[in-house]
């Protein structure tokens, strides 16, 4: 579709058409009455002929069959700027209402196209035409494999408006032998906000202050997190989600829905519960395979006994992990019937041109089926050129939220992406997009090690400041769990603290997360639309928002750590640790974190064949003598300011 600007136009019967005409061929949108009573109207995209995505010519040159997502023509939401149009028309709804309104919505008209299409889809099956059909509901339409020469019989099933080029992927699949996770629920004492030690981010984002003064810990929600692998410790398995209609482990699909044991969340991409496709040490970080356990833990890790740490700004909500980077359809359909209340993806895929709007399509009427996504907004500011530094999901309109980020000190971290974003694809005619929404800590953060243990720095990456976006809107969900989408993006944005250039800028949008501000707006409207007094939470008040200047003088005072030896390199078989101080790379100070970085760098340039590297260790200088080049460790500012308290 192209030219999707549209306006409404006289009602005509039951029907509400919305017309656009461009350069190249009119589309209309029409709007059909509820199915039933209780659901929701939808739209129909009416346009001469099927729309087909360019990049499926090149593709078929490459490859001889090829993946292809395709739409019906009747959706919940129909052209580009439907999502804007109709949250206007949702705007009185309880989130609640809306999320079942939504979804029996779109599993109905799926039923009313697919009863239509089933019969001809069955006939190319037959004919070898097509391949490895999927039908989905959370966007009207399916998936399958086919030749370039099947093209006009796929154009031909009846109710088909749309066919994108889809990604080619290979999936990591596990042992044959791995079973799927089973954890039993633990006893747990009441939730106690001074019971153990937390991060420094909870205090900057001022997540412990809700939990004090508002008894708002996150309590109530479901957060998924979509990664490529999860391991678990106690400080996950507390307040792991469990299916209520799925026994555990048993090999059988206990809810028929399709899952067999998605019992703690689901792997999409294998078709099976198992969510552990590499083990990591219980006394070690390994970035990668820790990946998923550390977004989990940010958003809502839970203290353990006999432990000192607790890491979650949502310590009170649960969580499940999914896995599916073929399936996303699958994933969010999933989550949406579980009654997920946010959906944390930390991660970015370039260069899917039109296909960009498939993901979009899906987010949309996954927002209405009561669903937050959230990202990171990437880690490409110093190798990608705006605006597409800022990649799909992060780049989503409206319905996902992308968190920037800065480090302790409020400084910009270098490789957090920018905005703005574009939106030029045949769907969506947005043009350029204010782009990221706020921004939150994603460098020299703390991590947590599957047997309670920690190191004061460790993570880097916007990977973690998506998280700390699900774990705030964790608390605002619990605080009113029928907030709305659009309101929820338009408090967190009002209430977020500068630190950066005055008022919105493309580098941390709106400011950073200020949970104490957005849950006490919350509980301001909650209160007026129930009636109650909402004078408790009306107005601002000292202290409300964090002093950036009197945090950034504590903080002037740090060194520079190792926070990660990588096994097998240089600087593991030298002996360099975990927190050894790093002083000096030959004649240059290392003051900052890129400081060497770009030290090693020029070493190498100036064909250095040793440099003495100087560390501390336990209060005493030790001098190893390098070779410029790879040194296989990672390091992060340590500020004299406690990590945690």
């Amino acid at each position: 579709m192209t030219g999707m600007n549209t306006a409404y136009i006289p009602r005509l019967g039951f029907a509400v058409l919305l017309a656009v005409f461009t350069a190249r061929h009119a589309v209309a949108v029409e709007q059909i009455p509820p199915l039933a009573k209780g659901l929701l109207a939808t739209e129909k995209l009416v346009a001469d002929g099927t729309w087909v995505d360019p990049a499926l010519a090149a593709r078929f040159r490459q490859v001889k069959r090829v993946k292809i997502s395709v739409w019906f023509e009747e959706q919940l939401l129909g052209d580009g700027q439907a999502y804007s149009r109709r949250a206007k028309e949702f705007a009185g709804r309880k989130r609640s209402e809306l999320r079942t309104a939504a979804i029996e919505t779109l599993k109905a008209i799926h039923a009313r196209s697919w009863k239509k299409a089933q019969p001809h889809v069955r006939k190319l099956v037959k004919q070898r035409a097509i391949s490895a059909v999927e039908p989905y509901w959370i966007v009207n339409g399916f998936s399958c494999a086919t030749t370039e020469d099947q093209l006009e019989s796929i154009k031909s099933i009846p109710g088909v408006k749309m066919i994108f080029a889809r990604p080619q992927r290979g999936v990591n699949r596990p042992p044959m032998a791995a079973r799927p996770p089973s954890f039993p629920v633990p006893d747990r004492q009441a939730f106690d906000p001074g019971r153990y030690k937390h991060p420094w981010y909870i205090r900057s984002l001022q997540a412990d202050r809700v939990w004090r003064e508002f008894q708002v810990t996150g309590h109530g929600t479901l957060n998924i997190v979509h990664d490529f692998n999860f391991v678990f410790s106690e400080n996950l398995t507390g307040n792991l989600y469990r299916n209520p209609a799925e026994i555990p482990a048993n090999g059988k699909d206990d809810d028929r829905n399709g899952f067999v044991d998605d019992y703690h969340g689901f792997n999409f991409d294998t078709d099976t519960a198992v969510l552990t496709t590499s083990e990591a040490p219980a006394e070690s970080f390994s970035p990668q395979t820790m990946h998923g356990f550390m977004c989990a833990a940010i958003i809502c890790g839970r203290g353990v006994p006999g432990q000192q740490y607790e890491f979650g700004i949502a310590p009170e909500a649960r969580w499940a992990g999914v896995i599916g980077s073929s399936r996303l359809e699958q994933a969010v359909q999933w989550a949406a019937q579980q009654g997920a209340d946010t959906y944390s993806m930390s991660f970015s895929v370039p260069g899917l041109g039109e296909y960009r709007s498939h993901w979009r399509k899906i987010m949309e009427q996954g927002s209405l089926c009561g669903i937050f996504f959230v990202s990171g907004a990437g880690n490409f500011a110093q190798s990608a050129q705006r605006p597409v530094q800022m990649r799909i999901p992060e780049d989503i309109p409206d319905v996902v939220f992308a968190a920037a980020g800065v480090q302790r000190n409020f400084q910009r971290t270098p490789f957090s992406s920018q905005g703005p974003v574009q939106w030029a694809t045949g769907h969506y005619q947005d043009g350029t997009v204010q782009k990221p929404e706020v921004c939150a800590f994603n460098m020299g953060l703390p991590a947590l090690l599957r047997n309670g243990e920690v190191r004061p720095v460790g993570l880097n990456g916007n990977s973690f400041a998506g998280p700390m976006f699900c774990g705030s809107i964790s608390l605002m969900l619990s605080a009113d769990p029928d907030l709305l989408p659009w309101d929820l993006k338009e408090i967190i944005t009002a209430t977020a603290t500068d630190v950066a250039a005055e008022g919105v800028d493309e580098q941390t949008g709106h400011g950073l997360i200020n949970c104490y501000r957005a849950v006490r707006e919350v509980l301001r409207r909650r209160a007026i639309r129930e009636g109650e007094d909402p004078a408790p939470y009306s107005g601002r008040e000292a202290g409300d928002e964090i002093d950036v200047a009197a945090i950034q003088k504590r903080l002037a005072s740090r060194q520079i750590v190792i926070a990660r030896v990588v096994a097998g390199s240089q600087a593991d078989g030298l002996g360099l640790k975990v927190n050894d101080v790093v002083l000096r790379f030959g004649d240059q100070p290392i003051t900052a974190a890129n400081h060497l970085r770009m030290a090693v760098a020029k070493a190498a340039q100036d064909n250095l064949e040793e440099v003495v590297l100087v560390v501390r260790r336990e209060g005493k200088e030790m001098k190893f003598t390098v070779t410029p080049g790879q040194l296989g460790v990672g390091v992060a500012a340590l500020f004299a300011e406690p990590v945690f308290e």
